[in-house]
């Protein structure tokens, strides 16, 4: 019983530490339907409140902002498509093909941003060579990198497969927008310096976990 008990302890005090904010963009009912460096370039920023493509599943990201950044000279933005994007609804994609860029995700001084999820869409059903993802931060960390690999023709992939947590901005590359759609983009915030009160349970937290570790190892 004692361990039961110190088992669900410990889980109550280590979930306390993980991020309890999120935001969930569908890309829904944008206006003029383009995202990018000159149109709708607030979209996703310092989310307080659901609106159009904007779902707050527990809570909200107040201290995080984003850009949407096409690395191709002469296109300013990226489009949003209603379909076409296996089955994916309002994706973000592009007017044309393979198109490279990157969604940045910036979290406040004190905060840290958190990946959580995204989904990929090919357009129609052609596969597509020298598809490539990569989640990085500007601190030159590289949390995920897929390399060059085919995307298949209708297929949705969900990236990035665990949390990415970071205290600088977060880049989400797809070397070939057009090709490719991106859509429910999920990210959350916390702060990265807890409030005393959190933290204590934090380190309880970790505290009853190592004991746990050592009785596990004994039995």
């Amino acid at each position: 019983m004692r361990f039961v008990f110190c088992t669900l302890a410990a889980a109550a005090a280590t979930a306390l530490c993980l991020p309890a904010q999120a935001t969930l963009l569908t890309f829904d009912g944008l206006p003029s339907g383009a995202v990018g460096t000159t149109i709708g370039t607030s979209y996703g920023d310092r989310v307080t409140a659901a609106g159009a493509g904007v779902s707050l599943t527990s809570g909200a990201t107040p201290n995080v902002v984003l850009s949407f950044v096409p690395l191709v000279a002469g296109n300013p933005n990226f489009e949003v498509y209603g379909g076409g994007y296996s089955g994916l609804i309002n994706a973000l994609g592009d007017n044309s093909y393979n198109v490279p860029g990157y969604v940045e995700l910036t979290p406040d001084a004190g905060w840290d941003v958190v990946l959580e999820s995204f989904d990929l869409g090919s357009w129609s059903t052609s596969s597509y060579p020298n598809s490539q993802v990569r989640v990085v931060n500007t601190a030159g960390t590289t949390f995920l990198d897929t390399g060059l690999f085919t995307f298949p023709g209708n297929t949705v992939y969900t990236y990035p497969g665990s949390l990415v947590r970071s205290s600088s901005a977060l880049r989400v590359y797809i070397s070939d927008f057009g090709d490719l759609g991106l859509d429910n983009l999920r990210f959350s915030q916390v702060s990265s310096v807890p409030e005393p009160g959190a933290l204590a349970l934090c380190l309880a937290g970790a505290g009853l976990l190592l004991p746990l570790a050592r009785m596990r190892q004994k039995t």
